[in-house]
């Protein structure tokens, strides 16, 4: 049982390891080729007379790309119960692996519908890479993750030990937000250090070598689970999307991650609409049955060694709202407005214009 427990572990930082990877902005250079407490507000996006797919021929085959983890499963579900046949002879699911594999994949037309996190989209897109933002999905994903049952705050923490994995990255750059609305100095009211990803961060937390981690899941929900047994086992101290809204009055999000469509389908509405329509139902079914959810991911997808204990309590801790990206925008460009205060390449430098979102 032990081995087992190290094995889900691994696989788990591994999945986290490749997310934040991307969450920090693809890399410059050639494009490499690509390899082969739960929200539940789900809201269908309503058909027009202009997305009625009867009279449009179907496609040979539609390619939906996902990180591996939670975020797989509306995806791995549409495949898998054929949810796409009303437009496509084929559906074809692909993981990402990198943030690397994840360019390619938009700029060499190597996915048709595509889950990434909201920055790396805005990134592509001020690029000048072929795609719209389709929806958010994804609102948190982050937590700060500590021993003490006393924490509720960074404040609770100032003079502590944290570590924070990828210097710059969304989540370290979130960290440093919420830390400075705290009337903190992230560089100097804490022990602080960087590691280089974030299975170094949670092995540091799980071997008592630091005191607090900034962690994403389905990591933070893993390590949790881990330490349960421990004299002081770790808990999950705030999410990152409640701190968010007590330092901005209440009345901004974060936008975490969504779907963009790609060049291939962009002018086809009525193919987008069938997707958007069976994407939302999907994240409807995955909150009401976590346990079949995290079921799939095991069943479906097992090359990613993920089980699903680990991946139903890991999707509960993810906030999950459905929003089609124009009723998005707004808390994206809220959101993108304070990254960039901190670091503009996060999102590419500059706010993605009117033709980011996509418009039925």
């Amino acid at each position: 049982m032990k081995s087992r427990i190290a094995l889900t572990l691994a696989a788990v930082l591994a999945v986290f390891a490749l997310m934040v990877l991307a969450a920090c902005g693809p890399s410059e250079g050639e494009l490499p080729t690509a390899t082969t407490q739960s929200a539940t507000s789900v809201t269908q996006p309503a058909l027009t007379s202009s997305t009625s797919s009867a009279a449009a021929a179907k496609l040979d085959k539609i390619v939906l790309v996902a990180p591996a983890g939670p975020m797989a499963i509306p995806l791995a579900y549409l495949t898998v119960n054929k949810k796409l046949a009303e437009v496509a002879e084929q559906t074809e699911l692909a993981i990402w692996e990198n943030a690397d594999q994840l360019k390619a994949r938009v700029a060499g037309g190597q996915g048709d519908f595509i889950t990434m996190p909201s920055n790396n989209a805005a990134v592509f897109y001020n690029k000048g890479l072929s795609l719209k933002l389709l929806n958010i999905a994804v609102w948190n994903i982050t937590y700060l993750v500590t021993r003490d049952p006393a924490v509720h705050s960074f404040s609770d923490i100032r003079g502590h030990s944290l570590v924070v994995s990828l210097k710059g990255s969304v989540p370290d750059v979130m960290f440093q937000f919420l830390a400075m609305k705290e009337g903190l100095d992230p560089a100097k009211d804490f022990d602080l250090r960087y590691v280089a990803d974030p299975p170094q961060a949670s092995q540091l937390l799980l071997a008592g070598q630091v005191e607090n981690a900034v962690l994403s899941e389905a990591l933070a929900t893993a390590v949790v689970l881990q330490s349960k047994n421990q004299e002081k086992p770790l808990r999950k101290a705030f999410a990152f999307d409640e701190a968010w809204r007590k330092a901005t009055s209440g009345d901004e999000d974060t936008p975490i991650a969504g779907t963009v469509v790609t060049a291939r389908v962009m002018a086809r509405p009525d193919v987008v609409a069938v997707f958007e329509r069976e994407y939302a139902a999907a994240l409807g079914w995955m909150l009401s049955d976590p346990e079949a959810a995290g079921q799939l991911v095991e069943t479906e997808l097992p090359q990613l060694g993920l089980k699903a204990p680990v991946m139903t309590a890991a999707l509960k801790g993810i906030t999950w709202k459905y929003r089609p990206a124009s009723e998005a925008r707004p808390y994206l460009e809220q959101f993108y407005t304070h990254l960039m205060e901190l670091s503009p390449e996060v999102i590419g430098g500059q706010l993605p214009d009117d033709g980011f979102y996509f418009a039925p």
